[in-house]
């Protein structure tokens, strides 16, 4: 026997109500689709957030109604999901851990009674998300089975075998978890490094707090580092919240930390418990006794760091910063920078060095008397990339499989991609705190966007040594790729498409992607200020600027728009 779950006639007024709890939480999730589950009340907790209260098993319901009722019960985590527990087996209730997965589906659900003792559970997984908040998409959903056993108890249906991990409807998942941008330190201490969890509303204190004490995830190791020292913990079972102040009491470990590193213990809490509701600062004790912490200097690394709102751009003359239709220049760098003939660039944060594609290859330019410095002379190089440890970012267009880094003095390394040879290259970025790396790919399946870590030595001037497994690695069949700029710390825009139609598809590194419209006929792509910032160069040399959630032409000339870091 098998069924698809009707669509209940007053649905739609529960997904109006989840609705209204996604507007008043602020969640920023998966976009609602698909109804929430029938059987259960929507109420609002302490501190604006909502929870779900489904019901229990009912008396003498079938291996169906329990299974119905158990996946209905995935939507209340309280007591550790007590109520989904009572439609387990007394044997296995224990066994069963809810919080090792969340499966998000489509609206499609499907039952399926194998024989009278077995059962399976049908969906289409549009994403999935681990056991410490880690979000993952998956190019397309995909259909996961999960099989479920039952045993009769004391006159009912109780399941006896489930996979763990729930299960979660779109709209569902959105009214339940929120984001959380966890921040750790780039290897000299002087960046933040994001990274994006998810984690249900009720929780998100202790669980932003103890994630972060666990360290950066295995894809950033190498990347970046924590300032707790080894074997931190919550001394107490939670993260108390009063008048606005998060009371975080860590074990003794903590007291070995030295005063730099107790300040940056203050900012990486601080900045983590950002999104959660109430907290406006941060107090941390060692046993109870407050742990004496310097005051954070107003110079020390900040969160999504920002660049000159001003356009950064190259009229075929001038080199430098957008007034109107003019171009400032650089002072001690413009000149230097025409002089190459550049087709490319990527300027430094203090302005005073930017990598360039010229005529002849790739260049570092700098300010003061140092003389350009030609790095790569190979045909077919996208535009370089900078990173603020003093190291150009080179690739061909020919071989997405290796990128060659190099120092200002001109000595180079080869980093491999995990690309293969045969695509072709289309972008190479690195995130302005240059821990990560975008590189968007040209393959015979459609476009490839890739996002890791970039590992360094920190014993030789923090090198690059080696890329890290990819947090993103999502394909497309839009066209052709054509390039690819950050929008910001977490967020990747994508150039594609083919003929005149141009595709901008935004991908959040632990998050989901999103559609930013057409561009009409752009060739490139530049990041600024977030998804306003963004602006796209069309075929005929205008700039195409971001206008609500479309686009428009400026009617401003230039030969090429430049990144700023």
């Amino acid at each position: 026997m098998s069924r698809h779950t009707p669509r209940r006639p007053w649905a739609a007024a529960i997904t109006a109500v989840a609705a209204l709890a996604i507007a008043l939480t602020g969640c920023v999730g998966i976009p609602t689709s698909g109804q929430v589950t029938v059987g259960q009340a929507l109420t609002q907790q302490d501190a604006g957030d909502f929870e779900f209260f489904p019901l229990g098993p009912a008396a003498g319901a079938d291996q169906e109604g329990i299974l119905e009722g158990f996946v209905a019960a995935f939507t209340g985590s309280a007591g550790d999901y007590g109520v989904a527990r009572q439609f387990l087996s007394s044997g296995f209730s224990d066994q069963w851990n809810p919080r090792s997965n969340v499966t998000l589906r489509t609206n499609a659900q499907r039952y399926v009674t194998v024989d009278e003792t077995s059962m399976e559970y049908s969906v289409n997984a549009a994403a999935t998300v681990d056991s410490v908040g880690q979000f993952r998409q998956a190019n397309a959903p995909a259909p996961l089975t999960m099989h479920f056993s039952f045993v009769m108890e004391d006159g009912q249906w109780r399941i006896s075998s489930a996979p763990d991990g729930i299960v979660l409807a779109d709209a569902t998942f959105r009214a339940i978890f929120d984001t959380h941008t966890l921040y750790f330190l780039d290897p000299t201490g002087i960046r933040l490094v994001p990274d994006r969890r998810w984690f249900p509303a009720g929780t998100a204190a202790l669980r932003v707090v103890s994630t972060l004490l666990d360290g950066p995830p295995a894809w950033l190791q190498g990347a970046a580092r924590t300032a707790f020292p080894e074997g931190t913990r919550l001394a107490s079972p939670g993260v108390d919240v009063q008048s606005g102040v998060a009371l975080v009491d860590l074990s003794t470990e903590a007291l070995a930390a030295s005063s730099s590193e107790r300040q940056m213990m203050q900012l990486q809490l601080t900045a983590s418990l950002t999104n959660v509701p109430n907290i406006r600062r941060v107090s941390i004790s060692v046993g109870d006794t407050p742990l004496q912490v310097p005051e954070v200097a107003s110079s020390a690394p900040q969160t999504n760091p920002q660049v000159d709102a001003r356009a950064l751009a190259f009229d075929g003359t001038a080199f430098g910063f957008l007034v109107r239709d003019q171009v400032a220049p650089i002072a001690g760098l413009s000149q230097k920078v025409a002089q190459v003939r550049p087709l490319a660039a990527t300027l430094s944060v203090g302005a005073d060095a930017a990598a360039v594609l010229g005529a002849e290859g790739a260049w570092v330019v700098r300010t003061g008397d140092t003389p350009s410095t030609l790095l790569d002379t190979r045909q077919d190089l996208v535009a370089p990339s900078l990173d603020d440890y003093g190291y150009v970012w080179v690739a061909s267009r020919r071989d997405a499989s290796v990128v060659r880094v190099y120092d200002y003095a001109g000595v180079g390394v080869d980093i491999r991609t995990g690309l293969s040879a045969d695509a072709g290259l289309s972008a190479i970025v690195v995130s302005r705190d240059g821990a990560r790396v975008a590189i968007l790919a040209s393959t015979p399946a459609g476009p490839r966007l890739v996002v890791s870590s970039i590992i360094r030595d920190a014993n030789a001037a923090q090198v690059p040594t080696a890329l890290s497994a990819p947090v993103i690695d999502a394909s497309t069949e839009t066209g052709a790729a054509l390039d690819a700029t950050w929008v910001d710390e977490l967020s990747v825009a994508v150039l594609s498409g083919a003929g005149t139609q141009r595709d901008v598809t935004l991908y959040e590194v632990g998050g989901e992607r999103s559609s930013l419209g057409q561009p009409g006929a752009a060739v490139s792509l530049v990041g600024g200020n977030g998804e306003a910032g963004l602006r796209g160069l069309s075929e005929s040399g205008t700039i195409l600027a971001r206008s609500g959630n479309g686009w428009t032409d400026t009617g401003i000339e230039v030969a090429f728009l430049g990144t700023q870091r």
